[in-house]
């Protein structure tokens, strides 16, 4: 849905733990329709619930966003015109608006203790009806009393919007009741913080999660009670559910961690290609898109209404996709933080033809090349092939030690053997790795220095 004048959408992901894969999925929604329609991306940070923020989960977001390069043009560290951008620094803020409410007559003074509306909910709950706050407070406060929150007086009625995934949405706003704005010890619930931000920061369109859907009537209540232009449009986008159809959990799931797919070396561009497919299709057989082709091609009207499931093999094979397109130069960098330490750069190098094939993600590439500052655990083979590797070791003694050459010298090798090349090869491989999986066995070789790889076999022989 176009709009006149600047587009400007947001996130407000919380510091109250690790980065959250659905920061990630929301941001990319985000920075797309921005870039889209050359607007603007403001990350704000919502960081009222003091005893859970942490400066560091706070750095984190940063930090993730940033190895995803899904940049923003305003947010706290750098400043904007609608300053400050967390939301701890605006309470001052929120206070005043919860002030004008108050004195408008759209929000009153509640005094009721936990004990009290728990009494209340457990009332309705014993009557089999929906609990609505009984209004006590605003019909028949209790006297002496001084600590308070606000809630805001919900005028009844029906809430529409329009959502750009889902459509036209309505609600009745007479089975929502009095909801607390501001907290007893001052700070305002997310409820009244963010649609008082998102009106004063000018967003025009809302793009987040489908669990902010409920949200939604709540937050355009208070907008029309402050006299704000209500954002132009909202876009609630399907849940990343686990594989067993679960929600996404920080406890349950470690897929939930950002910060995890970049430790596992998922490359950047290859987890934004996944997420966009996670709940959205192109309508074409296309999987491999560029951040570019998914500006160009991210529509609201082909995302998915339901939940959409992780699937580690899916993300894997485009992760895999994504590495056997790069150089092998740009491989080899990217490789450098995920190597034995003791794998200089001229050896990487020459093992990325081999590992560009074979790797799923780039953490991988341990399994391959550990092997070169390891000895694999000494093995006891039968009389025959302990001379089949003999044999080896006789044809691969003159060779240049090179993959080709040393490919030559093996073929020779089995040809003379009169066994089959799997035969042949797999004892060499156990002696030489001690692994059942390898890079192909010339490769395997020739990373080792020449007097390493032949002391293994005489070692296994």
């Amino acid at each position: 849905m176009a709009v006149s004048g600047t587009v400007r959408v947001r996130i407000a992901p919380s510091p109250t733990g690790f980065a959250h894969l659905g920061t990630a999925s929301t941001s990319l929604y985000n920075v797309l329709f921005a870039r889209q329609n050359s607007g603007v991306f403001v990350l704000r940070i919502d960081d009222t619930d003091m005893e859970r923020n942490r400066p560091e989960y706070e750095a984190l977001i940063y930090e993730s966003l940033h190895w995803l390069d899904l940049d923003w043009d305003e947010g706290p560290d750098k400043g904007g015109p609608h300053q400050p951008y967390r939301q701890s620094e605006r309470v001052d803020l929120y206070k005043e608006h919860a002030a004008r409410l108050l004195k408008e007559g759209n929000a009153y003074r509640c005094y009721c203790t936990p004990e009290e509306l728990e009494a209340e909910r457990r009332q309705a709950q014993a009557e089999k009806r929906p609990y609505k706050y009984s209004r006590r407070c605003l019909t028949n406060p209790p006297e002496g009393r001084s600590v308070f929150a606000v809630r805001f007086k919900v005028p009844g009625g029906e809430v529409t919007f329009t959502d750009m995934v889902r459509g036209e949405m309505r609600f009745d706003a007479d089975l929502i009741g009095d909801f607390i704005i501001v907290k007893s010890d001052g700070y305002p619930t997310y409820q009244f913080a963010s649609p008082v931000d998102d009106a004063l920061m000018r967003i025009t369109h809302v793009i987040r999660g489908e669990e902010h859907l409920s949200n939604t009537p709540y937050q355009l209540m208070l907008v029309d009670a402050l006299g704000y232009e209500r954002p132009h449009a909202y876009a609630h986008m399907p849940l990343i559910l686990a594989a067993d159809g679960s929600k996404l959990s920080k406890r349950k799931h470690p897929e939930a961690n950002l910060i995890l797919f970049r430790d596992r070396g998922y490359l950047p561009e290859a987890l934004l290609n996944y997420l966009a497919l996670l709940g959205w299709n192109p309508g074409t057989a296309q999987e491999i898109f560029s951040f570019d082709e998914l500006r160009q091609a991210f529509s609201f009207e082909r995302v998915q209404h339901a939940g959409a499931r992780f699937d580690w093999e899916k993300l894997n094979w485009i992760n895999g996709e994504y590495i056997r397109r790069l150089s092998d130069d740009e491989l080899a960098l990217r490789l450098k933080d995920f190597v034995p330490p003791l794998v200089d750069e001229e050896t990487l190098r020459r093992a990325v033809p081999a590992l560009k094939t074979r790797l799923p993600t780039l953490a991988q590439a341990v399994e391959y090349l550990d092997y070169l500052q390891t000895d694999p655990t000494p093995q006891a083979f039968d009389a025959e092939t302990a001379q089949r590797i003999r044999l080896a070791i006789d044809f691969l003694k003159p060779v240049r030690w090179e993959p080709e050459a040393i490919e030559a010298a093996l073929e020779e090798a089995i040809a003379q053997s009169g066994v089959s090349k799997g035969k042949f090869y797999n004892p060499l491989r156990d002696a030489l790795t001690g692994r059942k999986v390898a890079l192909p066995i010339h490769y395997a070789f020739a990373l080792l220095p020449k007097e390493e790889a032949l002391k293994r076999l005489e070692r296994a022989a």
